[in-house]
């Protein structure tokens, strides 16, 4: 082979090896984590238009640190019925779009680890913890103690 077809190869196989390593990172991410959740919280409408939007917001399924980790990769939706959950269209491919209702979450926690402030949620079902950055965790955690009257579950 000369150093045309090298180049060719290279310039050909590159992308490819990227989009492939690409393709199968998300799907290694919706194994270990956006799974978990289906099919309790799968949702096959669409997000209400008036549910107030956090776009590239943060989120850990799982302990955090050390969770499958969606920095600001997340766009969350919060209505008087719960939160809608999916990905940045760049990761939407094997997550489809999550509904969690108000009355599936046990609890919700505020924490802090050095300086990032973070709210915690635990479910009634058996699924991983949730945590989400701020300043949507915030206001998950405000909607949720106003739907239960201002006082934890």
């Amino acid at each position: 082979m000369n150093d045309t077809h090298l180049i060719w190869i290279f310039a050909l196989g590159f992308p490819l090896l990227f989009i492939l390593m690409w393709l199968g990172i998300i799907r290694l991410l919706s194994w270990f984590g956006w799974s978990r959740y289906l099919p309790e919280f799968a949702c096959d409408r669409p997000v209400p238009p008036d549910a107030q939007r956090y776009s590239m917001a943060s989120m850990v399924i799982g302990r955090f640190p050390g969770g499958i980790s969606y920095r600001s990769a997340m766009n969350i939706w919060i209505d008087t019925g719960g939160l809608y959950l999916r990905p940045l269209a760049i990761f939407r491919l094997f997550h489809p779009l999550l509904h969690i209702r108000w009355d599936a979450i046990a609890s919700i926690e505020p924490r802090k680890t050095l300086w990032v402030k973070a709210h915690q949620l635990t479910f009634r079902r058996d699924v991983p913890m949730m945590t989400f950055g701020q300043p949507a965790g915030q206001a998950i955690f405000d909607r949720w103690q106003a739907h239960h009257g201002g006082r934890p579950a």
